[in-house]
């Protein structure tokens, strides 16, 4: 018998040591290096035998700049240095994408969510996610983008947070479409891009980001933006002391940002910026204020002479820096004797002056003396003649040269110019300037006079050709008009057709104001009149004008003039997939007041929303119409909508555990597709403080409402309902009893459903009274059961309501997950099941990874794990270990 208990004390100490083993699998590093050391040579080629939690590590070398890398594992790809270049990525689950330069974008449209895509280049193209709320919170950080047609793009989306990157030289940098909004965009630049921000039916946070583009943000289709966050000390984008908006710039410089001063160096501009409605940026940054420090002017003079001889003529001089004024008190008594800024003034009396010189401008004033020696008239007869003297500011240059001549001399009462040595007087002033157009050498000659003779000095001027220079461009102003005449109201359409214009401005009803300083814009003219529209445009060499005439007559008396028809125009969001499809109509009519939608010509309307979900639960081709109304008539659009059967679908695919729009698992499930018997959504506002019911119409399942309250904003919010064909391969076990049905709930976006954001979850389902015969159950026996921590838990079923072919319950829930709908035979003793284990999954490690994933567990919550092992292994270690050591403690010593 020992023998036995030894050996089976051996057997599972085997098996203890097998399950430690198993449990404790860690993650792997991969390299892939094009020349063979690496482990691989391509990345498809590491993806293919790569599992989740690896990290491929991309070696420098020749990689195929056309492949597209298919990612169905959860990983992190990245580049060992210098930003080796590869193709694209298709990613089908969760991970990371870093440090590499990428030639054919990164593709999340059908899977992937919660991924990271950070500092990586991305040259001509971008990255593209969407299709499904749950294929938000992906983060795309300190990326650049260059020559993109879309750097980011989104569809049907939420959430994603988008910061740090570089947009240069793209079409657009950021699209958003069609999505729930709760995007954040910060610390981003874009520069010298088409349009900077696009949304379309969506909304978006954008604060702290740079722009300076032909359109920085474009919004369309009920397009929503939150443009500052509160203002916050700290260094903002442009370097100034507070994040608050965005700095709003052209290429052309007079962007919002860059023509409004900030007056107390806050660095925020002192009004708002209005983009569009009630799209407004708050807080728009601006360049701080700097203070230039005041310039004061320096005084200085010189005095022709300083002593002599009454009567004495002094010319004074200015020589002052930074004045604009001057005030001259030649006689020391106080009072301003001359403003003029080279004075001469004669001395009559014999004595010592002290002549002072006050050079003033805005910022202040500043003084120089000097003294001035009067001595008394010789008594001998003594003829003074005159010394001539005089200064020039320059002696050589090129033509044009301007040159200043200024007269020192002495006793001289007159003077006479020769400047170019022709003999001829050019000037008889004590200071002037001369130009010299022609290159020479030229004799400059200045004569003195006074009563008692003449003086001459001569001086020598150099003028040189004209230096090779560049030719100042002028613009040339040039616009059109799409029409010239036309009655009230007339819209007309200006464009600028102008050469070498660096800036314009339009002033279209001749009233002397600028009325646009676009390229091109439409205005509308209201009054009749002729009016003269004028172009003035500008850059750094000059400006130029032209003008022309628009004439605007009075509205004609007929009664059909300008009866404007509506334009059908819808989208689909799908136009193929399995039954049952649930397809996204959004109405794009222009000029409607109403709409008519035929779903499967009938010729009967199924609906007159503007934009809503119908779901084909049978296969078939259908022909969906919409009718656009106004008051002047109708117009019409068709499309065509194919859906085929769930085997036809996954025939024609390939595979039967793939996803797709319109099959059932689809849109992210963790459920696999071939398990799921029909699927439909409903889409709803979720409000603050408000109760919110998803009603499922279509009756394709056994859910009638998902309902709670709502203790956040979300938005546009989507819930899934997947009634199964068998047991869901989230689960270990169906539960005890009669399975009247299996299902799953999605509600919103992954980890949105807990308490924190709702309370008093409730479902309502229906049960065929049909089944309740056939399967003998008592009626009071029927529970709602949930799926949660590894097992189920009965919840009570309230019977609320029925009719002639269903029972209606309502059950309150903890929480959102998987679900089975039970009931008891009568007479029927109760069964005991024992809980299998449940898969175990394998945790992705990855440091510095901030995405958050969709939870592939059966509940929308937190997943318990400790050190990447699951609890229950570690339960079970623990209970083998404790066998273990009974059957040693038994055996023979």
């Amino acid at each position: 018998m020992w023998q036995i208990k030894r050996g089976l004390s051996i057997l599972f100490t085997v098996a203890l040591a097998l399950q430690a083993i198993a449990g404790s699998a860690a993650a792997a590093t991969i390299y892939v290096d094009d020349d063979g050391p690496g482990n691989y040579t391509t990345i498809q080629a590491a993806l293919n035998d790569a599992v989740d939690g690896d990290t491929i590590i991309v070696q420098p070398g020749a990689y195929p700049n056309d492949e597209r890398i298919q990612v169905n594992v959860s990983v992190t790809i990245k580049g060992a240095s210098g930003y080796p270049s590869v193709g694209g990525f298709n990613l089908y689950m969760s991970s990371r994408i870093e440090a590499l330069t990428i030639t054919k974008g990164v593709d999340f449209d059908r899977a992937g969510t919660e991924c990271t895509i950070r500092n990586n280049r991305f040259e001509g193209c971008g990255v593209s996610m969407g299709n499904n709320y749950l294929y938000g919170n992906q983060i795309v950080m300190n990326n650049l983008f260059t020559g993109s047609p879309a750097g980011v793009s989104t569809f049907d989306s939420i959430d994603n947070k988008i910061t740090g990157n570089t947009f240069q030289n793209c079409y657009i940098g950021i699209a958003f479409g069609y999505g729930g909004g709760g995007h954040v965009v910060t610390g981003n630049t874009f520069k010298d891009c088409d349009v900077g921000i696009r949304i379309t039916d969506d909304s978006a946070t954008i604060y702290n980001n740079y722009f300076s583009n032909d359109i920085n943000l474009k919004l369309e289709s009920d397009g929503n933006a939150q443009l500052n966050t509160s203002k916050t000390a700290g260094k903002n984008i442009i370097g100034g002391p507070y994040i608050g908006g965005n700095f709003w710039g052209t290429p052309a410089g007079d962007g919002f940002s860059q023509t409004h001063l900030d007056q107390n160096g806050d660095g925020i501009a002192e009004e708002a910026y209005k983009v569009d409605g009630n799209v407004i940026d708050y807080f728009p940054l601006v360049t701080p204020r700097t203070e230039p420090a005041p310039v004061l002017p320096v005084a200085n003079f010189k005095a022709s002479t300083t002593s002599g001889s009454a009567p004495l003529s002094v010319l004074f001089t200015d020589l002052s820096q930074n004045a604009d004024s001057w005030s001259w008190d030649f006689d020391n008594n106080g009072q301003t004797d001359s403003a003029v800024q080279n004075p001469v003034y004669v001395y009559e009396v014999p004595g010592t002056y002290t002549v002072k010189l006050t050079a003033i401008n805005p910022n202040g004033t500043s003084s120089k003396t000097a003294a001035i020696t009067v001595l008394e008239k010789e008594k001998e007869e003594v003829e003074i003649l005159p010394v001539a003297d005089f200064s020039m500011n320059v002696t050589s240059g090129n033509v044009p040269l301007s040159v200043l001549f200024t007269d020192h001399s002495q006793d001289a009462t007159s003077r006479s110019w020769d400047v170019n040595n022709d003999g001829t007087r050019d000037s008889s002033k004590e200071s002037f300037v001369h130009v010299y157009t022609v290159p020479g050498t030229y004799t400059v000659k200045l004569t003195a006079i006074n009563p008692n003779g003449t003086s001459s000095k001569t001086a020598t001027i150099t003028v040189l050709e004209k230096e090779e220079e560049e030719v100042e461009i002028l613009p040339v102003a040039d616009f059109s008009m799409n029409v010239t005449s036309g009655n009230v109201p007339l819209s007309v359409l200006f464009t600028d057709l102008s050469q070498d214009a660096t800036s314009r401005s339009w002033d279209v009803n001749n009233d002397g104001t600028r009325d646009s300083s676009k390229e091109s814009f439409v205005h509308v003219y209201t009054v009749p009149g002729t009016y003269t529209v004028n172009l003035r445009v500008s850059n750094q060499n000059g400006t130029s004008s032209k003008t022309a005439a628009i004439t605007v007559l009075e509205k004609e008396k007929e009664e059909n003039e300008n009866r404007i028809l509506p334009v059908a125009d819808f989208r689909a969001n799908i136009t193929s997939g399995s039954a049952p499809l649930s397809v996204l109509f959004t109405d794009l009519s222009q000029d409607a007041t109403s709409r008519n939608w035929d779903f499967n010509n009938d010729g009967i309307s199924d609906s007159t929303d503007e934009s809503l979900v119908y779901v084909f639960t049978a296969p078939g081709t259908y022909s969906v119409n919409l009718t656009a109304v106004n008051v002047n008539g109708t117009a019409s659009k068709h499309a065509t909508i194919t859906v085929s059967s769930a085997e036809e679908h996954y025939s024609s695919s390939g595979s039967s555990g793939g996803s797709s729009s319109g099959g059932g698992g689809g849109g992210g499930s963790p459920e696999p597709a071939k398990n799921v018997e029909v699927k439909e959504l409903s889409q709803v506002f979720v409000t603050n403080g408000k109760e919110v019911k998803f009603e499922f119409t279509k009756k394709a399942t056994c859910v009638v409402y998902v309902g709670f309250d709502a203790k956040k904003n979300v938005g546009k919010t989507t819930t899934i309902v997947e009634q199964l064909k068998s047991k869901s391969a989230l689960v270990s076990e169906l539960p005890s009893g009669e399975v009247y049905k299996s299902f799953n709930v999605w509600v919103g976006n992954s980890g949105f459903a807990t308490s924190k954001n709702i309370e008093n979850p409730v479902i309502c389902f229906k049960v065929e009274k049909t089944w309740i015969q056939d399967k003998k159950v008592d009626q009071a026996s029927i529970v709602l059961n949930r799926y949660s921590d590894k097992k189920w838990e009965q919840l009570l079923a309230n019977l609320s309501g029925e009719d002639a072919n269903y029972l209606y319950f309502t059950t309150d829930v903890p929480g959102f997950s998987s679900f089975a709908i039970t009931g008891t035979s009568k007479g029927a003793s109760e069964k005991v099941t024992e809980q299998s284990t449940a898969l175990e999954t394998r945790s992705l490690h990855n440091e510095g990874n901030e995405s958050i994933g969709l939870d592939t567990g059966a509940e929308q919550g937190e997943n318990t794990k400790f050190s990447g092992i699951p609890v229950y292994n570690i339960i079970g270690i623990l209970c083998l270990g404790l066998i273990c050591a009974i059957i040693y403690s038994q055996l023979p010593k």
